[in-house]
């Protein structure tokens, strides 16, 4: 059962929903798993015409989900979804994409039943007041990088980003549903969510048994697209969904992300968090921050001539991708959406009750 302390938890959540923004990525797998351990979940969300993120990543909400306001564009809030939802804690999942002025002013009845817990997505102590005004009875962020909340939350728990659960297919039957060749090494370079398509050419030595495939947005500019060579697969995409973005997982040898800066103030890339259980190697560039705190659960490239190198490597050294896809499992047990949303179970309990 899922405790309170005294009696069974109804966790809240204000956050990104089935949608592509890393919000979104962080917030799904813990209410699941809160699901899972008994909890009573309900997901409040953006509505969707006014939403964050890039697009939806599932056409049908779960049950449990309600889309009842807007970003801080509209300012949108129907209030009354949230205020007659009898709940022990409200978890708001950033801040900044979120209807602040409209939540303002229902807070205060929110807080006088409830506990509320903000989760902080920032990678800096943002400069607008607005951003200050909510007396939060818990700080929560996930990365040792976001530690200066401390100066003005003393009490902030670090608490880490969670992982998608372990899961596999076969490469094969994958590779099948998705019309790609069965014999040649897959190259999976993702293109959309800010990443970009960093290697564009192979080794002479590559190009015969490798296939670079660069899922990109619709409408993505790439000047290979009309002409590509024989070794290069362009495939347009509107958002993936979770299982599709699964599919070229499972159908690839391993994976470039490569990105040195996110779209919205990021901190961690939540797609390498989404990414790492699913048993294909990930690649991402030595010079960026964002893919910390993970080391050895990743290979790191400084150039287009060592990234050939790691590819030469990785396909013809079982032992490395093996130890390398253990590590990654490893990182992923330790940060599973169960471990992560018990902390977050133990945290709500150490807050107590509403004052």
């Amino acid at each position: 059962m899922c405790e309170v302390g005294r009696g069974d938890m109804h966790i809240a959540m204000m956050t990104a929903w089935n949608t592509d923004s890393g919000v979104a990525v962080h917030a799904e797998p813990l209410a699941k798993a809160w699901r899972e351990m008994g909890c009573d979940v309900t997901v409040f969300t953006h509505t969707k015409d006014d939403f964050h993120g890039g697009g939806f990543t599932r056409e049908e909400d779960e049950d449990y989900v309600i889309r009842c306001f807007g970003t801080q564009k509209t300012n949108f809030l129907d209030p009354r979804p949230v205020l007659t939802t009898d709940f022990d804690v409200l978890v708001v999942q950033d801040l900044r994409m979120l209807p602040v002025e409209s939540l303002s002013k229902i807070f205060p009845l929110i807080r006088h039943r409830a506990r509320t817990v903000h989760v902080v997505h920032e990678n800096k102590l943002p400069q607008e007041p607005w951003f200050y005004q909510f007396d939060w009875d818990g700080v929560v962020y996930f990365d040792e990088r976001q530690e200066f909340l401390n100066d003005v939350y003393p009490h902030a728990k670090l608490i880490p980003f969670p992982c998608f659960p372990t899961r596999s297919r076969d490469k094969r039957e994958a590779r099948k549903k998705l019309n790609l060749p069965v014999n040649k090494h897959i190259v999976y370079i993702f293109c959309h969510r800010g990443y970009e398509p960093f290697l564009r050419d192979l080794t002479k030595e590559l190009k015969k048994e490798t296939v670079l495939l660069y899922v990109v947005p619709v409408g993505y500019q790439m000047v290979e697209k009309d002409d590509p060579p024989p070794w290069m697969l362009i495939r347009e995409e509107e958002v993936l969904s979770e299982e599709r973005f699964d599919d070229y997982l499972f159908a690839s040898d391993c994976l470039i992300l490569h990105k040195f800066q996110s779209l919205y103030l990021g901190v961690v890339s939540s797609t390498a968090f989404q990414a790492l259980g699913a048993g294909c190697p990930i690649l991402v560039p030595e010079g960026s921050d964002y893919f910390r705190p993970l080391q050895n659960e990743l290979l790191h490239y400084n150039d287009v001539s060592e990234l050939n190198k790691m590819l030469i490597k990785l396909f013809r050294d079982g032992e490395m991708r093996k130890d390398l896809l253990d590590a990654a499992n490893g990182f992923v047990a330790m940060n599973s959406p169960e471990i992560i949303a018990k902390l977050f179970i133990d945290f709500f309990v150490e807050l107590g009750r509403p004052r």
